[in-house]
């Protein structure tokens, strides 16, 4: 019985942890020009270019990359869809896709016309290019508002990607 116990424990504990759990901390991210800020399951994208300032964004589905936010064609004129991949880690960056809808209204006949990534504000690329940029450590933990060690991690991290990156490239 007590085999069982802590078996049906153990099952129940892996099956809690299958899903990372989401923050309900507000995470910033920087695509070009505009500020994308994502509160739970909301995402909110202001374009400083356009007069529809705050346009929300869907969550659409979830997948391995993340949540996929997307601003659907508004009418049958609308010929672009912006698509969001925001990744379950607060610290990395999201991603930015835009679409050419022209073709159609099913997401098989979209095209993609523009890619870019947006910067997690306090993420590991943000503290990266702090870093490289000549500020130490302490002045990255006291910017980004966390710990020594902390802040050592963040740029730990965006090293090892980077490094992982180029060598897979070579």
């Amino acid at each position: 019985m007590r085999n069982f116990l802590l078996l049906s424990l153990l099952v129940g504990a892996s099956a809690c942890a299958a899903r990372a759990p989401q923050t309900t901390i507000p995470v910033q991210y920087a695509c070009g020009d505009s500020q994308v800020v994502r509160e739970g399951d909301r995402l909110s994208v202001n374009r400083p270019q356009n007069d529809d300032a705050l346009r929300p964004a869907s969550l659409g589905w979830h997948d391995d990359d993340g949540d996929h936010f997307v601003t659907w064609p508004l009418s049958a004129t609308d010929v672009q869809a912006v698509e969001y991949v925001v990744p379950n880690d607060r610290r990395s960056d999201a991603v930015e896709r835009v679409y050419d809808t022209s073709k159609g209204v099913s997401t098989a006949d979209w095209r993609l016309t523009k890619r870019q990534v947006c910067t997690a504000h306090g993420g590991y690329s943000d503290a990266l290019a702090r870093w490289m940029k000549g500020a130490d450590i302490d002045q990255l933990a006291s910017e980004l508002s966390v710990d020594h060690e902390a802040a050592r991690g963040l740029v730990h991290t965006a090293l090892t990607a980077l490094q992982h990156r180029y060598y897979k490239d070579r």
